[in-house]
């Protein structure tokens, strides 16, 4: 019964807390545009923007230094670092005010998503009620996990994709006490959302079909949104090193950022706000190519400058209205040469696309698209051209696309500061002597209790001082599929393993961390001579860098302590 109350009853309730928190934030985003109407003294004209956007970037700044310490945006992915890191622990504070805040802009234009702050505020909602319940031997971080997937599938109407995103994003394994909490939380929060908002898709998108050549042009569109996404990240970066060099307080900065966002705003308002209903618009046919284009870069400059700028909201919406408006265009462009292409399907593969790359989860953001648009049999050039895409924004950005695996054993490679403490580490350090090198003429039978009195699953093969190969004990179980007992090394080996160089550091040590999960790695002194030169220990290893994570905020305790006298 108790196996009941953790699969079903207790998933239950945390998918209310989590669809209700969407309706809380659609609410006040309702509430707030009402607002901004009614004191809106330019009559509904964009210039409004001029004046209104500064004012709530400085309102939103006082805030945000004042009252919320100064917290990270909360993007739907920063919500996830914070479940997995902080094991499930979220304030509910700074929940509700992400959340009311970020309503107030959307309301009132600023160019941003609701999803990351209604998946703030699902999961700190739950992790505040598990926290009254004092519930005892329950896994904390799956449970807040059901309230960020059930506020997620009420918001998208997609429930599919929020169990996904709880799979994929936070907890990074399958298994029958996962799925079942997961799939309830946010069955119970699409029931809300539908039963208060009806059954509707949060943009209208016509029932679309494509040609089987447009497959082939897939991997063009996948580069050319990678590209749209660099422009973007270098905008934002180029912001945040503008401010930098200026030398501005927190408030100069929101009100440059404000000044730049409002006049964006007032050139082509149609960028404002969350944009589904001008992504409606689109796929009716009332937006020429050149429109789009201009709309599709202009939304994602104000983005980039609005974050710059240390405003709050989520990506999700925005990264939807860019991939639709410039998939549209590009569609366009691309239908004057090959007359199969349908604008619209690109359209919407620009959606799935886009938003793909910025959040690095391809399959989450295809099922996303996929049941917000309700348009299924669309699903494959969305999975072919989000996986594309994520793959040349990884080549176009350099980015570190093993930063998720390290999150889910709890190391937060999106810091630069401990990504540049990780650069310093060097793996010779971590080379443990003890550890045994087997040769290829050896019979298992004559090695096989040192083998098992060993510290270490994982051995190195060796010949004339170079690494040949590598055996685990889950090579040693194939003896069981030989007629004898003549079994060596060489034929249960796996052959070119992975290992390491002494010129490695910490984040090496990590990339091959995701691709296998061992307690010892090979070490070879280069990559031309393979010479072996011994085991890392991981164990060591991740002790070690625990360490690295920890030990700023540590000792500047202890200074802190010591300057006080206590």
């Amino acid at each position: 019964m108790k196996g009941f109350f953790k699969l079903f009853v207790l998933p239950f309730f945390v998918g209310a807390i989590g669809g209700f928190s969407a309706l809380f934030m659609r609410e006040l985003i309702r509430y707030s545009s009402k607002l901004a109407v009614a004191i809106d003294f330019f009559n509904q004209d964009s210039r409004f923007y001029l004046v209104i956007i500064p004012i709530l970037f400085i309102i939103s700044a006082f805030t945000i230094k004042n009252f919320l310490n100064n917290p990270t945006n909360p993007t739907i992915d920063s919500v996830a670092r914070s479940i997995v890191l902080k094991k499930g622990r979220l304030d509910y504070k700074k929940g509700i005010a992400t959340v009311v805040l970020s309503a107030i802009n959307i309301g009132f234009g600023v160019p941003v998503g609701r999803e990351g702050p209604i998946a703030k505020l699902g999961g700190s909602l739950s992790s505040l009620f598990l926290k009254g319940m004092r519930f005892e031997n329950f896994n904390v971080p799956l449970l807040v996990s059901c309230g960020v997937s059930s506020a997620l599938a009420a918001t998208f109407n997609a429930p599919i994709a929020a169990v996904i995103f709880g799979l994929e994003i936070i907890l990074g394994r399958l298994s029958f006490n996962v799925i079942i909490p997961l799939t309830i939380s946010s069955a119970v929060g699409v029931v809300i959302s539908r039963y208060f908002l009806g059954n509707y898709p949060a943009f209208v998108v016509p029932q679309l079909s494509y040609n089987y050549k447009l497959l082939f042009l897939i991997p063009l569109f996948a580069f050319l949104f990678a590209v749209v996404v660099y422009v973007f990240e270098y905008v934002f970066e180029s912001s945040v090193n503008f401010f930098t060099k200026l030398n501005l307080t927190f408030y100069s900065k929101a009100l440059i950022g404000g000044l730049i966002v409002g006049v964006l705003l007032w050139l082509w308002p149609d960028a404002a706000s969350l944009g589904y209903k001008q992504v409606s618009y689109l796929f009716s046919l009332k937006y020429s190519y050149a429109d789009a284009l201009m709309l599709s870069l202009v939304k994602m400059v104000a983005l980039a400058i609005t974050f710059a700028s240390g405003m709050f909201g989520g990506i999700f919406a925005p990264s939807i209205f860019g991939g639709a408006f410039f998939g549209y265009a590009l569609g366009g462009v691309i239908h004057n040469f090959f007359p199969f292409v349908n604008p619209l399907d690109v359209a919407l593969i620009g959606t799935a696309s886009i938003s793909a790359s910025i959040s690095s989860a391809p399959f989450r953001s295809t099922l996303i698209v996929a049941e917000l648009a309700q348009n299924y049999h669309m699903i494959l050039p969305l999975m072919i051209s989000s996986v594309m895409t994520v793959y040349f924004s990884h080549i176009l950005q350099d980015k570190i696309n093993f930063s998720r695996s390290a999150m889910q054993k709890g190391f937060d490679l999106m810091n630069e500061k401990y990504r540049n403490e990780l650069i310093k580490v060097k793996v010779v350090n971590f080379i443990d002597p003890s550890i045994m090198s087997l040769k290829r003429e050896q019979f298992i039978k004559d090695i096989v209790f040192e083998l098992m009195n060993s510290s270490s699953s994982y051995f190195s093969v060796v010949e004339d001082d170079r690494l040949v190969g590598v055996l685990s004990f889950r090579d040693v179980r194939l003896v069981g599929e030989f007629e004898n007992d003549k079994v060596k090394v060489k034929d249960i080996m796996t052959p070119n393993p992975n290992y390491l160089t002494l010129d490695s550091s910490g984040l090496d040590v990590f990339e091959l961390l995701s691709h296998i999960d061992v307690d010892y790695i090979p070490i070879v002194e280069n990559d031309e001579s393979l010479r072996y030169m011994g085991m890392l220990d991981v164990n060591a290893f991740l002790k070690f860098v625990s360490f690295l994570y920890f030990k700023e905020n540590l000792f500047r305790k202890e200074e802190v302590l010591k300057r006080e006298g206590k």
